[in-house]
């Protein structure tokens, strides 16, 4: 399979339809810098697209991987394959995409449980101490609020955040990215990490604040 032929095949045939590299990626649902590694040949198509950029082209899907045009049309068996094969592939995505909705909305739920536990916590420090003045009351809560525990929340809850835009198909080009979803997919991971540790601090914290004596 030669890469090059088949990307100055794609070019052809895009400038054929005369399509722009944004116009024919608007199409796909990829981005312009996607068509333009396609027709240079650096990338391949993802197999789940092969069967859109054949019918928006007007050839063969064979044609494509062939990096040229034939005589012949494609039979409907080949063209069963070919649209199997895609919907292989995206149903491969597609529970991918549920794994990472259902761990980053639980993420999400817990980092913003975190926060308020390290913001309450604060209170709970403000309370014990005895503390009158706001300057130091209000230095304890930003303390609280910007802490380790906190900051993994934060980083925790962009993660998720990522993750649902990916998942819930509110960002088309990344959605239908396969290395994005690779991406995000060690996202989420890293979030279940950071979520893991930042309980165990906040436990810890609260554990901590349990045995203080309060202020006369």
């Amino acid at each position: 399979m030669d890469q090059k032929k088949i990307g100055n095949f794609l070019k052809a045939l895009r400038k054929e339809k005369n399509l722009t590299q944004e116009q024919a990626a608007d199409r796909l649902g990829v981005s312009g810098r996607t068509i333009s590694r396609w027709e240079t040949g650096a990338y391949m198509p993802d197999i789940s697209l092969l069967v859109d950029i054949a019918e928006m082209y007007g050839v063969d899907v064979r044609d494509i991987i062939d990096g040229e045009r034939k005589d012949i049309n494609m039979n409907s068996e080949v063209k069963d394959v070919a649209v199997k094969m895609a919907g292989y592939s995206n149903m491969q995505t597609e529970s991918i995409k549920k794994w990472i909705k259902t761990m980053s909305v639980s993420l999400l739920t817990v980092s913003v449980f975190l926060v308020i536990m390290e913001f309450l916590s604060s209170l709970m420090m403000i309370r014990l101490t005895g503390h009158s003045d706001a300057r130091v009351n209000t230095m304890q809560i930003i303390t609280g609020l910007l802490g380790p525990a906190s900051i993994m929340a934060y980083i925790t809850m962009a993660l998720s955040v990522m993750g649902i835009v990916f998942a819930t198909g509110k960002h088309r080009q990344l959605a239908c990215s396969q290395k994005a979803g690779s991406l995000v997919k060690a996202g989420v991971i890293v979030a279940i990490l950071l979520a893991v540790i930042a309980l165990a601090e906040v436990a810890l914290h609260v554990g901590m604040l349990s045995t203080i004596t309060p202020a006369a």
